[in-house]
């Protein structure tokens, strides 16, 4: 069964054995609307393909009403042509549905499906295929140059990939060369070997790659392979730019850089604790004045290097009560120094680490005699006032 049709939604023309199918006389459907053969659900897949991207042939499931309204199941095979006379139009070659052509149309529909839902996905979605594919028993950088180098293209790519990557106005992201996105580079080769060792199954896998505006960006990619007898056929997975965060993480760490390097330069022992007077962390000057290994810093407690002259939870009290602008309370204490004692000053302030209460206590040790039976004098801590 053939016939065309023109996109103003006529009947242009349709062969004897469509007409003996539907039950109508030699020409009795020529030039009328499509509603006269075609169902509404039919009119509207046709009408779809005036839309494809390409001309086809596009094969699809279809009904067509017979001349006595009974619906009849066929697959057709449609193709869009420009005719001379009446334009933009289609013509369908038809059969009863059913058989391997009916499965063509179920396929056919099915990666419409599939398509349609990861063109309208903001997740940036990519496969790859290789001309010829990566053997993956091969040494590991023999693998890797044949990933890049054994022809490479794109299989399917959403419009969330070619924004991404800024694809120039007019250009078809999924025919233009891989290497120009991900080009072979260090940083992704060492990508590369990331997959190998982990079987082409990873998730947040970083990579390097270049926009066409001339950019690079920091991306995370999760990828699946497709691999049969050893060999790799295919690979896809989505891509996430990360770029704003590799910028973040890169001026935190060199602030962080910074203030290590602040507190290290310090004059000043510091110490931070918990309410357990466990020692979370110190700065060199209090290595330096506690004689103390920060290797063995977890097996140490507070208590094993310095006398206190007042439990540690009333300076915790005392801090916590601070009031700001006043100077910290100074408690005298002695450090258990296992070659001779040292005496020194002690002054705490209250800072809150990931939702734990901790002191920062900072030291400074002070030059004099230390009494005969080795304790601290009893002397009440400077306190501000106000409090």
């Amino acid at each position: 069964m053939i016939d065309v049709l023109s996109r103003d939604g006529r009947i242009v023309s349709a062969c004897a054995a469509q007409e003996t199918v539907l039950g109508f006389s030699p020409g009795a459907v020529e030039d009328a609307p499509w509603s006269a053969v075609y169902p509404l659900d039919s009119r509207k897949r046709l009408e779809e393909v005036f839309t494809e991207t390409t001309a086809g042939p596009h094969v699809i499931a279809l009904e067509m009403r017979t001349q006595q309204g009974a619906r009849l199941g066929v697959t057709a095979i449609v193709t869009r042509f420009t005719d001379p006379e009446h334009g933009l139009c289609l013509r369908s070659v038809k059969w009863p549905a059913g058989g391997a052509l009916g499965e063509v149309a179920n396929l056919a529909e099915e990666k419409e499906i599939l398509e349609s839902i990861l063109a309208a996905s903001d997740d940036a979605g990519w496969c790859m295929e290789w001309a010829e594919p990566v053997d993956l028993s091969a040494p590991e950088q023999e693998i890797i140059r044949q990933v890049f180098e054994n022809g490479p293209h794109w299989r399917f790519c959403n419009d969330a990939m070619a924004r991404l990557y800024r694809t120039p106005e007019g250009k078809d992201f999924n025919a233009l060369p891989v290497h120009e996105t991900f080009p072979r580079s260090p940083e992704n080769e060492d990508f590369v070997r990331r997959l190998i060792r982990a079987s082409f199954d990873v998730n947040a896998s970083p990579s390097r790659d270049l926009r066409y505006d001339g950019v690079y960006i920091e991306v995370e990619n999760d990828v699946r392979g497709h691999i049969r007898g050893n060999f790799l056929h295919r690979m896809w997975g989505t891509v996430r730019d990360v770029s704003k965060h590799a910028r973040r993480a890169a001026v935190l760490r060199d602030e962080i850089d910074t203030l290590e390097a602040i507190l290290d330069a310090l004059p000043d022992a510091v110490l931070v604790v918990d309410r357990d007077a466990r020692i979370l962390r110190i700065n060199t000057s209090a290595e330096e004045l506690l004689d103390l290994n920060p290797d063995l810093l977890p097996a140490r407690s507070l208590d094993d290097l310095i006398e206190l002259p007042v439990p540690l939870a009333e300076i915790f009290a005392d801090a916590g009560h601070h009031l700001p602008g006043h100077p910290s309370g100074i408690y005298p204490t002695l450090l258990r120094n296992p070659d001779r004692p040292i005496r020194a000053e002690l002054s705490a302030r209250c800072v809150a680490l990931r939702e734990t209460e901790c002191l920062v206590l900072s030291l400074r040790a002070r030059l004099g005699p230390i009494s005969q039976d080795g304790e601290l004098a009893k002397v009440t801590p400077f306190r501000a006032r106000g409090r």
